[in-house]
């Protein structure tokens, strides 16, 4: 394991005890990398203009704070709505996040490209950014319940599950979870860092332990389903070579019976030779 149990947020693995080499899979092993990602946003107040209501941040970041996620992403590509000025925006170093402010909600992506080392395709999270409460009468004035020091949060958590992985790649998230403070800060906005969530609670780590048994019992299943379609299919060769086989012996064994055949025919032929017989005209 990558962590004990207690801290979910923390990545968590499950390998068998076999030799490994750097470049080689680790077989039998899933490694899950937790993940917080989402938006938090500020009305601007008394700043507010017809174009810029709000300020906001875009992140992905650990759920666990002593996590380097620069371990194992070589970088995060943000895209953002059209109408903003340079809509995509690439980082490669930690914290990955995008500041902007506007007027409107959109839906933006976040694709996390990981280290060369992993072998593995980017990962693509879909977000939307909500600048306003939920169940807010339309057309309603955001000055009436709105205020410029309680944001609105909305994040996600996720987990990247990573089937037989590298063994290199496997190396960095190990090393990735055994920083006791991390060489860079969480956020570049001290105020949003303030309303990133915790998941460290009984409840979150029960259904992390649910996930991880419900994953491993997929694999299990996945696997036994493999070695019963394998021992089918030796079957089915070994039935096709037995079919194969005797149909060949049969054909042999029928060409020589024709072929006698055939000669005693052709002699009959020359013993009764067939004569034409006169037709009767009538008279």
């Amino acid at each position: 394991h990558l962590a004990p149990h207690a801290q979910p947020q923390t990545p968590t693995s499950s390998q068998a005890n076999e030799p490994i080499m750097a470049d080689s899979r680790l077989d039998n092993t899933t490694t899950c990398l937790p993940l917080a990602y989402g938006s938090i946003a500020f009305y601007l107040g008394k700043e507010a203009d017809e174009y810029h209501t709000h300020r906001w941040t875009l992140y992905v970041r650990s759920p666990d704070p002593k996590f380097d996620l620069s371990s194992a992403i070589e970088k995060v590509v943000f895209q953002l709505h059209p109408s903003f000025p340079q809509p995509t925006r690439e980082l490669t170093e930690p914290p990955f996040e995008v500041t902007e402010s506007g007027w409107g909600e959109f839906d933006a992506s976040i694709r996390i490209i990981w280290k060369d080392v992993s072998d593995e395709r980017s990962t693509l999270l879909q977000h939307s950014i909500k600048l306003y409460p939920q169940h807010v009468p339309p057309n309603s004035d955001p000055k009436a319940y709105m205020n410029t020091a309680v944001p609105v949060v909305s994040e996600k958590y996720d987990e990247v599950v990573f089937t037989n992985p590298k063994a290199e790649f496997h190396k960095l998230l190990l090393e990735g979870s055994r920083n006791k403070t991390l060489p860079y800060s969480l956020s570049n906005q001290p105020p949003v860092m303030e309303y990133f969530r915790t998941y460290g609670d009984e409840e979150e780590v029960q259904k992390m332990l649910a996930a991880k048994k419900f994953l491993e019992g997929q694999l299990r299943e996945v696997k036994d389903r493999l070695l019963k379609a394998d021992t089918e299919l030796d079957e089915v060769k070994t039935s096709l070579a037995l079919i194969k086989g005797g149909g060949a012996a049969g054909g042999n064994a029928g060409e020589q019976k024709g072929a006698d055949g055939g000669g005693t025919a052709a002699g009959g032929a020359k013993k009764s030779k067939p004569v034409a017989k006169k037709a009767k005209v009538a008279s």
